[in-house]
């Protein structure tokens, strides 16, 4: 119950299933499905897959999966019933490769989030997941970059797990429509774009593998990189840019993925253009088709991502249509975000 004394009352709830979880929070999530988009997904998959094993169907066995929901009640006016706010949500998914970092969604802006509110609500949420998960599970955490560090300090008090020294991943996040998007560029006769085929699969799995070792902090091995290829190209997530080698042979120059899609938002999660590639407007080409096929033919509203600073690919998606990159102004969802890792732990995958 609200407290009695004028204060917000901070309340937390705990969900063990997308589908407990969802009937909790997601119009909450929807009405701001952009920046949701780290943790909408990954819930509303793991919710079919729920509802498939309740109608009997073969299903692999259920995630662990968990959802920690942090709420702000505040006193209600005369004669109304007080009303909870979500404030965040952290995020515990499993998959393939050992599980997703944590991810934490904020309700509100970074330019709101002061340490006065921050804090004692991510104190009460880090408690509650050191009570639900073994510590070593949590092997880095991802969300806008105040909230993480303040997670960061406030984890390693709790479990004496240390932060890395450098963080995993420091981005924007970015979004396009179908107002921002630029014009496409042409396609050099003799290439072609389109989804990735199962003939590719090879191919494929060899450029995740290259982009899992840029990405340092998590490599896959051949065979894990052959599992990512064969599940982007079995859902239909990946799409590649195709041209010829020196030989005169096609090969696949560029890949670019979207695997986290919700009603009217989807996520580029993959670019990579192998070094010998480079420099020759694949990925711009790509990306570029890519988005426009999710705004026209997917009936997205916005396409989004995160590009990492000093990124020399933020040209790219700033060519593309992407807002709030290069210098240009910023839009209120336009925001930085950051991961951060912790030694001592089981390190998954995402």
């Amino acid at each position: 119950m609200p407290s009695l004394s004028g204060q917000p009352n901070i309340s937390l709830t705990v969900y063990a299933t997308a589908s407990d979880f969802l009937f909790a929070t997601h119009d909450i999530l929807m009405q701001k499905e952009e920046q949701s988009n780290i943790i909408l997904p990954f819930a509303l998959n793991q919710q079919r897959r729920e509802q498939q094993a309740t109608r009997g169907q073969n299903v692999p066995p259920p995630a662990n999966n968990l959802w920690i929901c942090v709420w702000t009640t505040r006193m209600a006016s005369r004669g109304s019933a007080p009303k909870p706010t979500l404030d965040f949500v952290f995020a515990i998914n499993d998959n393939s490769f050992g599980g997703y970092p944590l991810f934490i969604w904020s309700n509100h802006p970074a330019s709101e989030l002061m340490p006065s509110f921050l804090d004692r609500r991510v104190q009460l949420a880090a408690m509650q997941l050191h009570q639900s998960i073994p510590a070593e599970r949590v092997f880095s955490v991802f969300g806008l970059a105040p909230v993480v560090s303040s997670f960061r300090s406030i984890w390693s008090h709790i479990t004496g797990k240390q932060a890395e020294p450098v963080p995993f991943y420091a981005a924007k996040f970015t979004l396009c429509t179908k107002f921002t998007l630029q014009p496409s560029i042409g396609v050099p006769a003799g290439d072609l774009i389109r989804p990735a085929a199962a003939q590719d699969v090879e191919q494929v799995a060899r450029l995740c593998q290259e982009f899992a070792e840029d990405s340092v902090f998590f490599p896959l091995d051949s065979k894990e990189s052959m599992a990512q290829a064969q599940q982007l190209i079995r859902d239909k997530q990946l799409w590649v840019y195709e041209t010829r080698d020196a030989h005169n042979r096609p090969c696949v120059a560029s890949i670019v993925a979207s695997s986290r899609s919700s009603a009217r938002v989807a996520a580029i999660t993959k670019v990579y253009t192998p070094p010998a590639f480079r420099g020759r407007k694949y990925a711009l080409r790509l990306v570029q088709w890519v988005a426009q096929q999710l705004l026209y033919c997917y009936g997205k509203e916005s396409v989004v991502l995160y590009v990492s600073h000093e990124n020399p690919a933020e040209k790219v998606y700033h060519r593309v249509g992407f807002t709030g990159l290069c210098g240009t102004p910023r839009p209120v969802v336009v925001e930085d975000w950051l991961e951060i890792g912790f030694k001592g732990t089981i390190r998954g995958h995402w």
